[in-house]
């Protein structure tokens, strides 16, 4: 009962937190055991609350044993479905012993459950896979060597991409892999138990990182990022997708990272050249507070929708006024909270849920009394508590676009004084887009004729 509780009120959490929550191959998700599903882990307590609320059958979390950490966490810890498991480096220097968790996790696949494990073992905010551990293997084939109930067992991949880990209204894609059966591997693994373990830890390496966003280090990271303020949206119109935007901007950023990997290997003193001229151009749009410059399309339209978008807003001040007042404390207390209690960027997200969870509804209900008190009409209190949510999702996104707006205006202001600044930036970054596209056409070719001789 507490499990189908917490997660009604963490899946209408997730649907205030996230401005999007797109799920790729759904269909794909089993709804029923024994299943293991097995995820990359860049956002801490957040990652399984977002795969959870996905699943309709009942979901048991293995979980590092450092969070059983008192009697009545214990207590209420299982009863949230978790499942202790030890790692040596919370005992560094002692062995490590996981046989119960091995035969808690062998009970609840035998009874058919679905079992959610993140075999990095440690949770980072970064856009690549960390070496798995060997452990959601073993107790895979172990499960299936030694229980014939359990013997259609499949490990579920999941990918999880997150736009930002750490902001209110961010976004995430879920992109969900096809089941890997564990029966055919069971002959081999009588054979060779720790080959077979090796081996199915590789096929489920592999499968996560078809599922995610990889970057080798947070250097090429950036620099992919650069990449993709520049040139994301060009080469979206030169190479036709038939697939929703979500999907589509996941492939254009791998195909991104992969022609990238090529030059690195290929021509590095290019990379490093091109890099430091992307660097020098992202230092001068953060110097004059700009997160970029708009694309020759959307600078032929820019005064007419900066124009109209200031007046939208004018007019709708008092609405956002509305909403601030109204929705300031709800809003802010989650991030004060994550504020004081970690300094550590993946737990923020988490943090903020949890809280808000809590501060929305009792800071309403508060409100609802107030309104009450001096003004008791039941019609009025019904509308006030309906204009809440509703104000306050208009004012965040007012907030938005006028920090958008804003930082059209710099632009304006910075092209229509024909300013030597603006004309250096504009031809930098035409620049950099052309040397993209002859490195494109260069890395297509070769890959054709790789492929033509191959």
């Amino acid at each position: 009962m507490l499990y189908l509780v917490l997660k009604l009120i963490l899946r209408t959490g997730l649907w205030v937190f996230f401005r999007r929550f797109v799920v790729r191959n759904r269909h794909l998700m089993p709804t029923r055991g024994p299943l293991l599903v097995v995820a990359n882990h860049p956002n801490t307590f957040m990652d399984p609350i977002v795969i959870a609320s996905l699943l309709p059958q009942q979901v048991y979390f293995i979980a590092k044993s450092t969070v059983f950490s008192s009697p009545l966490h214990n207590w209420l810890l299982y009863r949230m479905n978790l499942i202790p498991i030890h790692r040596s480096q919370d005992q560094p220097g002692l062995p490590v012993d996981n046989e119960a968790a091995f035969k808690a996790s062998y009970q609840a696949l035998a009874g058919r459950k679905t079992l959610l494990i993140f075999p990095e073992g440690t949770s980072f905010i970064e856009r690549r896979l960390r070496k798995l551990r060997t452990g959601t293997a073993r107790m895979a084939l172990g499960a299936v060597a030694q229980l014939p109930e359990v013997a259609d067992l499949q490990i579920l991949p999941v990918g999880l991409n997150y736009s930002d880990p750490t902001r209110f209204r961010s976004d995430v894609f879920v992109n969900v892999g096809k089941p890997i059966a564990i029966a055919p591997y069971l002959a081999q693994y009588q054979q060779d138990e720790k080959g077979t373990v090796n081996e199915l830890t590789d096929h489920i390496r592999r499968q996560l990182e078809k599922l995610i966003v990889v970057t080798p280090s947070d250097d090429e990271d950036t620099l992919v990022q650069q990449i993709e303020q520049v040139y994301k949206e060009k080469l979206a119109a030169q190479t036709p997708l038939d697939a929703p935007r979500h999907v589509r901007d996941f492939l254009l950023t791998r195909a991104i990272i992969k022609g990238l990997a090529h030059f690195l290997e290929t021509q590095p003193t290019r990379v490093e050249r091109f890099r430091d001229r992307m660097r020098s151009y992202n230092q001068q749009l953060e110097e004059l507070d700009l997160q970029r410059l708009p694309t020759v399309e959307e600078n032929n339209v820019l005064l007419r929708q900066t124009l109209a978008r200031t007046l939208l807003l004018t007019l709708t001040m008092p609405l956002y006024l509305y909403g601030l007042i109204n929705n300031y404390l709800a809003y802010i207390i989650p991030s004060r909270v994550a504020d004081a209690l970690t300094e550590e960027q993946e737990f923020r997200a988490p943090i903020m849920l949890s809280v808000g969870i809590f501060s929305f509804p009792i800071l309403y209900a508060l409100q609802a009394g107030i309104l009450w008190h001096f003004w008791p009409s039941t019609l009025y209190l019904l509308l006030y508590l309906i204009s809440l949510p509703l104000s306050g999702f208009f004012a965040l996104r007012y907030w938005n676009t006028l920090l958008r707006v804003r930082e059209r205006w710099l632009l304006l202001r910075l092209f229509l004084s024909n300013s030597p600044v603006a004309e250096s930036l504009k031809r930098q970054r035409q620049e950099l887009i052309e040397e993209l596209e002859v490195a494109r056409k260069e890395y297509l070719h070769q890959q054709t004729g790789s492929q033509r001789f191959g």
